[in-house]
């Protein structure tokens, strides 16, 4: 017996391809040893987009023009994905609302801010910071009532703040003293980071796809920032006049459509608990892309307060991992 086989138009077998991205992440993400290798992929990738803002300030690029321009390019690079996809961004209210507090939150405000720091201070130490993330996450859902109070989750919150005083009160934490108002000024970016992790829930709009929801945080955050671009005179004409300030615009565009990609769905794949990890990795590999990008060293006090942070997001892990086993162990009595 014969079986007909039906054709398949060009457009279709596109959407079908970009459509496998999700479901095999999906089929693999159930492998314990994939998920490790996300991990590292998200983490090393993450910290390298720091370096590239560093990059891209040195050769001229103004810091809220640059994150206006690499948003813009992430988000037009992801819009197309969703086009060819047929799953466009919604704008009714609730998505629209989503998008404005994640872009605001996740990448207009805090990337440009360390944009901002980062010509002052090592791109290790700016990466750094970002293991008191999920502490801060922590503290601020205790703030909100979104979380309950862990004694393990308390030690690793006071861990954390032992590490950030490592680094700013001794004379030899840091290169210069100088970077003390700095390092301060850039704990505002997880924070943000933080606030939006504890608002994700109530936002999110449901059944919404990982690359919907990235295309329009980064167009949503393109639209905030252009205003702010033109009000502070940090217009700047793409392509501009500085070569490797245009490719860093370009490379930090499709890292950041990669990375928030990435991240969402892997949320969504292995949970918000599971993928905090990356910041251990988002640091290490920090710290790597300082020294080969800057020929960065760093003293003894800042591995310390690396240590202690570790520590500390370690310790809020493992309470969190002690309520789960507990919650699993009532259900099942």
């Amino acid at each position: 017996m014969k079986m007909n086989r039906a054709r398949i138009a060009p457009s279709g077998r596109r959407r079908m391809a970009l459509g496998s991205i999700s479901s095999s992440l999906a089929r693999i993400g159930r492998h314990r040893g994939v998920h490790l290798l996300l991990l590292f992929v998200l983490g090393s990738n993450y910290s390298l987009l720091f370096a590239v803002n560093k990059l891209a300030v040195a050769h001229g690029v103004p810091n809220v023009a640059y994150v206006f321009w690499h948003s813009l390019a992430a988000g037009l690079f992801l819009l197309v994905l969703c086009a060819l996809r047929r799953d466009l961004p919604r704008f009714d209210w609730l998505h629209l609302r989503t998008y404005l507090v994640w872009g605001l939150l996740t990448t207009a405000a805090p990337i440009s801010l360390l944009t901002y720091v980062a010509p002052h201070l090592p791109a290790g130490v700016i990466t750094m910071v970002l293991v008191l993330v999920p502490l801060f996450t922590y503290v601020l859902s205790l703030i909100f009532r979104a979380d309950r109070f862990r004694p393990l989750g308390v030690v690793g919150i006071l861990c954390g703040l032992a590490g950030v005083l490592l680094v700013i009160v001794p004379d030899v934490g840091l290169p210069s003293r100088d970077m003390v108002g700095w390092v301060l000024l850039a704990l505002l970016g997880p924070i943000m980071f933080g606030l939006v992790t504890v608002f994700a829930g109530k936002y999110r709009p449901p059944a919404a796809s990982s690359l919907n929801l990235a295309c329009g945080l980064l167009l949503a955050s393109a639209v905030m920032l252009a205003p702010v671009m033109v009000g502070l005179g940090q217009t700047y004409v793409f392509p501009g006049g500085d070569v490797l300030g245009d490719l860093c615009i370009l490379y930090a565009g499709l890292l950041t459509a990669w990375v928030f990609f990435l991240f969402l769905e892997f949320v969504r794949l292995a949970g918000p608990v599971f993928v905090t990890q990356h910041n251990y990795i988002a640091t290490l590999s920090g710290f790597g892309w300082g020294v080969a990008f800057f020929d960065e060293g760093y003293s003894a006090y800042i591995w310390g307060a690396t240590a202690l942070m570790f520590v500390g997001l370690g310790l809020l892990n493992l309470g969190l991992w002690l309520d789960a086993r507990r919650a699993r162990a009532s259900i099942a009595s």
